[in-house]
């Protein structure tokens, strides 16, 4: 039997490249998939390519509170129970920290922590009411380390990792599991560009395992954690950063070589 077969699952961010692998990965194990994504467009774009009978995607705006409350009233009511909620939309802009304006601080919260928050916060409710379930957060490795110019983007996942934590404390004795993952550079459309160009090669420098990760290795460490198999697994966050926050190579004749190419 699959991991997740009869099981629904929420995902927020379902059409990026982390998000999408996450939705792929719950079909492929049997679930049931709602997921949201920013725009009608993305979404009718990933009904499209997977085109899963056990799939529905739909709109959401992560900066409207009272959309995100409806929206999780609206899938209790079409799904009857959930029992996986995923949180990964996220949203990152380049910007210096002098340079940061009250309207880019302020739609990074919101997207990045608020609602996760308000999300959360819904689901436990029903969760709790319904016999339990399991919440899994995309934080990111920026919530342990100052990452430049992504003040706003590491104060949220920062926040939203202290989020994890203080929601498995409170809730784990509810029948609520609480964890996230913190993934380290992955290649996905949000930062391709950077890929390419080989802006982001310095991550492998830093990294031990010399390559950047896929959006799948993302999310099979997500659905490790919604799983039954991590049952005692409650308030973590798993950084899937390839060793990257281990340490460094402070002699760089050491450095082990890199592999050829942009990535």
């Amino acid at each position: 039997m699959r991991r997740f077969e009869g099981r629904n699952v929420i995902v927020t961010g379902a059409t990026g490249g982390i998000g999408r692998a996450i939705v792929a990965a719950f079909l492929a194990e049997g679930a049931s998939v709602l997921g949201f994504g920013s725009r009608e467009e993305s979404a009718a774009a990933l009904r499209e390519a997977l085109g899963h009978e056990r799939l529905a995607v739909a709109a959401l705006d992560l900066r409207d509170r009272d959309a995100i409350a409806a929206a999780a009233r609206e899938a209790v009511a079409a799904m009857g129970r959930v029992h996986v909620l995923v949180n990964c939309a996220g949203v990152a802009f380049e910007v210096p920290v002098l340079d940061i304006r009250g309207a880019q601080w302020d739609e990074v919260i919101a997207v990045n922590l608020t609602a996760p928050f308000v999300l959360s916060q819904e689901m436990a409710r029903h969760m709790v009411a319904s016999g339990g379930g399991c919440i899994v957060n995309v934080s990111s490795v920026d919530a342990f380390i100052a990452e430049s110019p992504y003040a706003d983007y590491n104060a949220s996942k920062a926040g939203l990792s202290m989020l994890t934590r203080s929601m498995a404390f409170e809730l784990g004795h509810l029948g609520v599991r609480v964890t996230a993952v913190a993934p380290g550079a992955t290649v996905t459309p949000m930062l391709e560009g950077g890929f390419e160009d080989g802006v982001y090669r310095r991550y492998m420098d830093i990294t031990p395992a010399k390559r950047y990760a896929t959006p799948e290795e993302q999310a099979n460490v997500v659905l490790f954690l919604a799983s039954d198999e991590a049952s005692y697994v409650n308030g973590v966050t798993v950084r899937v950063d390839g060793g990257m926050l281990q340490g460094f190579w402070a002699d760089p004749r050491l450095d082990p070589p890199l592999p050829a190419g942009p990535i």
